[in-house]
């Protein structure tokens, strides 16, 4: 019984890695349960035994992806210091995240996926963003109200411009546009309570 779990596991993590390459390289588009199961030798049958849908095996790599940003968010908040570096860190861990799915631009189109199948999901991964810029406005020195998360929530949104899938760029010029901006935010936490 444990060698069949193994197995069913294994194949179900095969058909997910090469979904996840098909979104990266062209997007939810691209994803084809008939090329992907060719491509791993199975038939589509055998697919939809572990994904009823394709909507199921795309949501499922959306999911999978969030949480390896919220992560990486996580982990940038957490280092401390000023909150200009911790700001930038966040910007920076979200956009280095992006640019690890985006072979083509349309492979963003994932999350807006998720905007349109699992709002719950993605409410949940946009509140997770929303708790980690309250806890940087806290910690420099916002009391726990409403009114600071009304604050972080125009913080967020300030983000937004390099943050969005939609707007998503790599261009140079960007890296100076959000120094400039993470600077105009960090201004506004550390004077504003």
């Amino acid at each position: 019984m444990a060698r069949r779990q193994n197995d069913t596991s294994l194949t179900r993590s095969a058909i997910q890695k090469t979904a996840e390459r098909m979104i990266t390289e062209g997007g939810v588009r691209a994803l084809s349960v008939s090329r992907l199961a060719q491509s791993l030798d199975m038939t589509h049958g055998n697919v939809y035994r572990h994904f009823p849908s394709k909507a199921a095996l795309t949501a499922e790599v959306a999911a999978g992806w969030m949480q390896e940003m919220r992560e990486a968010c996580e982990t940038a908040v957490a280092c401390g210091g000023a909150t200009d570096d911790r700001l930038l860190a966040l910007v920076l861990a979200i956009r280095e995240q992006m640019a690890l799915r985006a072979s083509v631009p349309d492979a963003l189109s994932v999350f807006h996926f998720v905007l349109e199948h699992k709002p719950k999901e993605a409410l949940a991964h946009h509140q997770h963003r929303l708790g980690l810029v309250v806890r940087i406005m806290m910690d420099a020195g916002w009391p726990d109200t409403e009114d600071t998360n009304v604050k972080a929530l125009a913080v967020l949104d300030a983000m937004r411009t390099f943050t969005d899938p939609n707007v998503f760029s790599t261009a140079a010029e960007t890296a100076d546009r959000i120094k400039e901006v993470v600077g105009v935010l960090t201004h506004y936490i550390d004077h504003g309570p």
